[in-house]
């Protein structure tokens, strides 16, 4: 299965109350705009409401925050009998500022599967476990809010069956999503397949939204999605994106048939991406998807996989119509700067990454639930620090380093393999990721006896310990796990360099 996502094993966890940050709010004519996580933002609404034109307060891709600045925004909302609106994803204390509003809509800034509301109970901001105790005021909430068509049975269950932080109802608009049925996942680790769907219900019938009607937004600057590309500036777009597109094909393509697809790249809808090989002739395209880092990650898996040839690293040339090329130079060159300024820390470890889990060995790959304590030991593999890792990287040879997190940023020299880490219970669907696998980890790392070091987001991620247990059962002697991972470097204040996308295993 092609690349859909580009998170693998960071999951964005929202905050429902404690300072999650702050929102960037903007006013514009009759309407305030509010983006970004929830934090200590009242004073900051209030001045906005000052202005007695305002009767529409938009929420653009906002992940929620601070419970109590939630319910008292909403109220305030509430009392000025403004209108909302939602821009992309409205979640956690922004479903409940959303729902304080008079007159409540979705718009079509965004695809249909980035727009929703999302919306759980409370839980610890410092722990992450759910709080039942703040459960009742949150449905009392929305039961006033909504009104008559207040569904009890969907309320609840988002509110009450939580297993942790990151479980989530989602409601899509009922325009462009008319087929795909609100749906309740008790965390954001459960399958989509053991989701509870709730069948008859939609964001109209169950009073989440007030009218099915979708508002025209037109985004102020500063919130209008960044031209960027895994934390870098994407250029202006190609000139003579024809005259661009012929060369790229006659560099690339082996044939008129390729040469064709190349030329008829701009004809497919956004988001699209090109790539090609690295070594080679021929071409991965994507198109229709619903963000530019996922048209990217998906051109270069079709273009590492060709059926019936050897797996190759590519690059994207393409994504929309900006040229992507110069962003793997960049990014190269980063990474050297980044090894340079590279000093190994006082302290062995850094975020808590000594502390394992109840495991001393892991029993076989973890095919779910990514995000959980991890082993204190695996077997044949050693078990790298922060400071450890630092001065490896800075010695005489150095180790193969292999990224399978896919954030924007890196440790500097690492080798992304995206969705290395990913396994799957069906021993045959198993049996292919893990021969794409062993096919890219053979091109980065093609010495079997180079000590090879595999890190992901955190000492809970699963995805390292199941990339480095694959190439331990693949016959490299030397492999290594930094425990830690991107979390740990980071808070040891390391540098980091932006990630480069040439290889993509699912």
């Amino acid at each position: 299965m092609a690349a859909r996502f580009f998170l693998n094993c960071l999951l964005v966890l929202a905050a429902f109350h404690g300072n999650a940050g702050a929102m960037t709010i903007e006013a514009h004519g009759n309407t305030v705009f509010a983006s970004g996580p929830v934090g200590n933002d009242l004073l900051k609404f209030e001045a906005a409401f000052a202005n007695k034109a305002i009767d529409t307060v938009v929420f653009v891709n906002s992940p929620g925050g601070d419970l109590w600045t939630g319910l008292r925004i909403g109220n305030l909302i509430a009392g000025k009998g403004y209108k909302t609106v939602i821009a992309g994803r409205c979640v956690s204390a922004c479903s409940i500022m959303f729902m304080g509003g008079r007159e409540r809509r979705f718009s079509d800034t965004f695809p249909p599967r980035l727009t929703y509301i999302g919306i759980h109970g409370a839980h610890r901001a410092d722990t992450k476990t759910v709080d039942p105790a703040l459960q009742p005021q949150i449905y009392a909430f929305y039961k006033h809010h909504i009104g008559e068509r207040f569904n009890a049975q969907v309320i609840s269950t988002a509110l009450y069956e939580m297993d942790d932080s990151s479980s989530l109802l989602r409601v899509f608009d009922p325009v462009r999503s008319a087929r795909t049925l609100p749906y309740h996942c008790k965390s954001g680790q459960t399958p989509r397949r053991l989701c509870t769907e709730f069948p008859g219900t939609d964001a109209v019938n169950t009073g989440i939204v007030t009218h099915a009607e979708l508002v025209k937004v037109e985004l102020p600057a500063a919130l209008r999605p960044a031209n960027k590309l895994l934390g870098q500036e994407l250029r202006e777009e190609i000139g003579d994106l024809p005259v661009h597109l012929a060369e790229l094909g006659s560099r690339s393509c082996a044939n008129d048939a390729c040469k064709d697809t190349v030329l008829k790249f701009p004809g497919h809808p956004e988001n699209r991406a090109l790539a090609t090989p690295l070594n080679g002739k021929g071409y991965g395209l994507a198109y229709n998807r619903d963000t530019p880092v996922q048209a990217l990650a998906a051109a270069v898996y079709a273009c590492n996989h060709v059926n019936k040839q050897a797996a190759r690293l590519c690059e994207a040339q393409l994504v929309n119509d900006f040229e992507t090329r110069e962003l793997y130079r960049v990014a190269d060159t980063l990474h050297k700067s980044a090894l340079a300024r590279l000093k190994v820390p006082a302290e062995k470890f850094f975020a808590n990454e000594e502390f394992g889990g109840g495991f001393t060995t892991a029993k076989g790959l973890r095919t779910e639930k990514f995000m959980d304590m991890t082993p204190d030991s695996l077997d044949g593999i050693e078990i790298l620090g922060t400071q450890q890792l630092a001065a490896a990287l800075l010695s005489p040879e150095p180790p193969a380093i292999v990224d399978v997190l896919g954030a924007p940023d890196m440790v500097p020299s690492a080798h992304l393999l995206l969705y290395g880490g990913s396994a799957q219970p069906d021993l045959v669907k198993d049996a292919d990721i893990a021969k794409r696998f062993e096919a890219l980890l053979q091109l980065l790392a093609p010495d079997k006896e180079r000590s090879l070091i595999f890190y992901c987001h955190s000492r809970n991620s699963w995805f390292s310990v199941n990339a480095a247990m694959r190439a331990k059962k693949l016959g490299y002697t030397k492999v290594g796990w930094y425990r830690g991972g991107l979390e740990s470097w980071k808070a040891a204040n390391l540098p980091t360099a932006p990630a480069t996308v040439r290889a993509v295993v699912n």
